[in-house]
């Protein structure tokens, strides 16, 4: 019996651009990777912001997650955990659905909410 899912560690840097957008890079073991990452089944990503990050006061507050398309409910296979005073939020993904789901997430930052853009979280079977 194994239920204890692989776990991913994300480090978030969060930079406001020029018009107040927040842009989000997302990197393992110091590497950057693209669009948030997690495409492997019955893992849990855990994104975690940098000290930089924190340091300006960015807090993450939650994450929403969507069907990309209504055929594949997947979306309700995720669930998400802030942690660590908002420093630290975990993806879980059951994996119940094949199908791609939309995850946005949610920050703040001295009282100003910002969301990513939308890294698209693939789930694959095993088959």
């Amino acid at each position: 019996m194994n239920n204890t899912q692989e776990q991913i560690h994300f480090t978030v840097k969060i930079v406001l651009d020029s018009d107040n957008e927040a842009n989000f890079t997302y990197s393992i073991d110091g590497k950057e990777v693209t669009g948030g990452g997690v495409v492997r089944t019955e893992t849990a990503g855990i994104y975690s912001l940098d000290e930089a990050t924190f340091a300006r006061g960015f807090l993450f507050t939650g994450a929403t997650i969507t069907n990309v398309n209504k055929e594949t409910p997947c979306a309700q296979d995720f669930s998400f955990k802030v942690s660590d005073n908002g420093r630290t939020i975990t993806i879980i993904d059951t994996d119940e659905n094949p199908g791609t789901a939309c995850l946005i997430f949610n920050v703040e930052c001295n009282g100003t909410a910002y969301e990513s853009t939308d890294p698209q979280v693939e789930n694959r079977g095993e088959h």
